[in-house]
C-alpha cells in the first residue's frame, strides 16, 4: 500500500513536465523537417531555440497551473507510483522520438 501524499501542484506540475516532454520532442522533429516552421521560429525571437524553449516553458507553466484547479480547486488525484510511470514513460517516449529521428528520419 502506497502511503505517500502528494500535493496538487506536485501532480499538475508533473503532468504537466510529462506533456511538455512529449510537445518538445513533436516541435524538434516538426521544425527540423519544415523550412518555415523554422524560419517563422526564427522571425519570432531571433532564433528557433528561443521560440522553443518559450513555447514548452509557457506550456509547462500554463498546464501546470491549470491541472491545479480543474474539480473544482481539488486538482487532480493519483498515486505518486502512477505520476512516476507518467513522468518516466513520456521522457522515455520523447527521448526515443529525437532519437530516432535524427537517426533515421533526417
Amino acid at each position: 500500500m502506497e502511503t505517500t501524499a502528494l500535493s496538487k501542484r506536485s501532480i499538475a506540475f508533473g503532468l504537466a513536465a510529462a506533456v511538455a516532454c512529449v510537445v518538445n520532442a513533436g516541435i524538434v522533429v516538426v521544425k527540423e523537417k519544415s523550412d518555415a516552421v523554422m524560419a517563422g521560429m526564427k522571425k519570432i525571437t531571433g532564433h528557433h531555440w528561443t521560440t522553443h524553449s518559450f513555447i514548452i516553458i509557457a506550456l509547462f507553466l500554463g498546464l501546470g497551473l491549470l491541472l491545479g484547479v480543474v474539480r473544482g480547486g481539488r486538482g487532480i488525484e493519483m498515486t505518486a507510483r502512477r505520476l512516476i510511470h507518467i513522468l518516466v514513460s513520456a521522457v522515455a517516449v520523447s527521448a526515443a522520438t529525437i532519437i530516432g529521428f535524427y537517426l533515421f528520419g533526417d
